[in-house]
């Protein structure tokens, strides 16, 4: 039986996305109690995703489009309400798989997928951002 796309998302997408954000917020100089606020994250998990620790198993910079919706979440994240913080965050994930870009790696995870064939991401996450 193949891995479930969900605990793939949940164990790769999301920490890489939320790793991504936690640097983004960090490099324009909020402090790791200030990101503990805006995004629940708790300041040793923020320490980790800056050290790298956590959220790095996959790497979001070959992903421009990625990184561009991340770096404008980060610029808005200040102001606005952590829920709406959580649903971009999951819009960002279902949109890498919409696109395909998890494939790759899914392959390596779990080698009875297909990646040519597959269409399970797409044709579930269609989403537009």
């Amino acid at each position: 039986m193949s891995r479930s796309i969900f605990e793939l998302a949940y164990r790769y997408i999301e920490p890489a996305v939320k790793r991504q954000l936690v640097i983004e917020l960090y490099k324009r100089g909020i402090t790791r109690s200030k990101i503990t606020e805006i995004t629940g994250i708790s300041q040793s998990l923020i320490t980790r995703y800056i050290l790298g620790e956590r959220g790095s198993k996959l790497d979001l910079t070959p992903y421009r489009d990625i990184i561009s919706l991340i770096t404008k979440l980060a610029e808005k994240a200040p102001e606005i309400e952590r829920i709406k913080l959580e649903e971009e965050i999951y819009k960002i994930t279902l949109y890498f798989l919409s696109k395909k870009y998890f494939c790759n790696m899914h392959v390596i995870l779990d080698k009875n997928i297909d990646p040519v064939k597959c269409q399970i991401c797409p044709t579930l996450f269609k989403i537009a951002i």
